[in-house]
């Protein structure tokens, strides 16, 4: 289903809010206001944690989007949310609040990396995934999901009684799909060889069916 929300403009010249569509991840947008027609397109992909708590778009659906001219002059327009590739209308907003922001340099390698939105930072960051997990579970069986966990986390293929361990508790409820990632993440072979996982909208989160 298609959806999606204008929360509010800021002081550094954005316009945030959401959208989501349960067919489409990273829903392209686009923002039109009622005099200066369109002020603001591109991608809603950001990991939002109230998002992933109401259960949409899998957590990351979030915006944050540069307008022009200025945040100022929109916001005594109406503002349009439309999904940029069927033109359809998500959401309208007259006197469009505005809040006080900083528009900070991403200088660090932290920054990049909590900015970037392929990766997560943290696997509590997939906790609105977990529907999506368990319909992996259900359309391709508990051991494929065991050997995609392992390949998600630990970037190598299961072991033999890794395969048995986890896929006789996941099968008897002993663990969810959700909580199967957690352990590997929580493992000492990760933390010795932590490494970067894919977030729901990149190419490499491999549970998507």
């Amino acid at each position: 289903m298609l959806k999606g929300h204008i929360d509010s403009l800021t002081t550094a010249d954005f316009v945030e809010g959401w959208a989501a569509d349960d067919e489409r991840p990273a829903l392209r947008i686009e923002v039109i206001a009622s005099e200066d027609g369109k002020v603001a397109e591109g991608r809603a992909h950001l990991f939002r944690a109230d998002l992933a708590d109401a259960r949409l778009g899998l957590g990351w659906c979030a915006f944050r989007l540069r307008v022009q001219p200025y945040a100022n002059a929109l916001r005594r327009q109406t503002l349009t949310l439309r999904d940029a590739a069927t033109g359809t209308v998500l959401h309208e907003i007259e006197n469009c609040p505005i809040r006080d922001d900083l528009d900070l340099p991403c200088n660090t390698v932290e920054a990049a990396v909590a900015s970037d939105p392929t990766v997560i930072t943290s696997l509590n960051q997939l906790r609105g995934c977990q529907a999506a997990l368990a319909n992996f579970v259900t359309r391709r069986g508990v051991g494929e999901f065991v050997r995609a966990a392992y390949v998600y986390v630990l970037g190598r293929p299961v072991d033999a009684p890794g395969l048995a361990s986890y896929g006789r508790m996941l099968r008897t409820g002993a663990i969810t799909p959700f909580g199967l990632l957690s352990v590997l993440a929580d493992s000492d072979e990760f933390r010795s060889r932590p490494r970067q996982l894919a977030s729901p909208n990149a190419t490499g989160f491999v549970f998507r069916v």
